[in-house]
């Protein structure tokens, strides 16, 4: 469903946006990003929101997982993902992708005096909270980080160990600690990473069989 108050955006769009925010919080301790990416001084220390923990009102439904509310500068965070370190960390990164990608927007439609919170549903998905998905996933798992730690374990790793045994390992020894498997499997696929170094993209695939073919060919004449 798309709402005509947000543009559209590429996914190309969210990963620069990602990207711009990562290096203006770590040009702020040094320059260089380092991992996990930590999302709560993201939040707190940079951009000044509170994170509160709450069951309260809305976030007595776990399906509302989290929130955020400009006006008084509030990242709420539903009281039962706060054990599971990945979702707590993408629920707050999540947020964070709504104060990058869509917070001028949000603030110029809403009715003069009237308190708002853009929530995040584990059930209602419309394109910004898709847009907030994308943005959470690259801030938390960079791409030319995450590509860099999975070329340094794939060596570890033969053709048949797949994804699910990458992201797990990834996690506990590429500093993703703060991701969950779930997270990290879908960033892997869309980052189009594999656990085998030797695996040939789709495209190059059928030209290297064809010129294979062709070389034995030549070969019985």
């Amino acid at each position: 469903m798309t709402d005509q108050r947000y543009p559209e955006l590429t996914d190309d769009a969210i990963e620069r946006a990602s990207n711009k925010l990562l290096h203006e919080f770590f040009a702020t301790c040094g320059g260089e990003i380092t991992l996990p990416v930590p999302v709560e001084r993201i939040a707190e220390k940079f951009l000044g929101y509170r994170i509160e923990l709450t069951d309260q009102g809305l976030f007595a439904d776990p399906a509302f997982l989290g929130g955020v509310d400009f006006q008084t500068e509030t990242i709420f965070v539903n009281a039962s993902v706060e054990n599971h370190d990945g979702r707590y960390a993408f629920t707050i990164a999540h947020e964070l992708g709504h104060h990058v990608l869509h917070r001028m927007q949000f603030l110029s439609y809403q009715p003069e005096g009237e308190e708002g919170i853009m929530c995040r549903s584990s059930t209602k998905r419309p394109m910004i909270e898709y847009q907030a998905d994308r943005f959470a996933a690259a801030l938390l798992m960079p791409s030319e980080a995450l590509k860099t730690s999975a070329r340094k374990l794939s060596r570890k790793f033969r053709a048949k160990h797949g994804t699910n045994a990458l992201a797990a390992r990834l996690i506990t020894e590429g500093g993703f600690s703060n991701v969950s498997r779930e997270a990290m499997r879908y960033r892997l696929r869309e980052l189009k990473i594999s656990a085998n170094p030797l695996m040939l993209p789709r495209v190059l695939l059928i030209p290297s069989l064809l010129l294979y073919r062709l070389f034995r060919y030549l070969g019985r004449r």
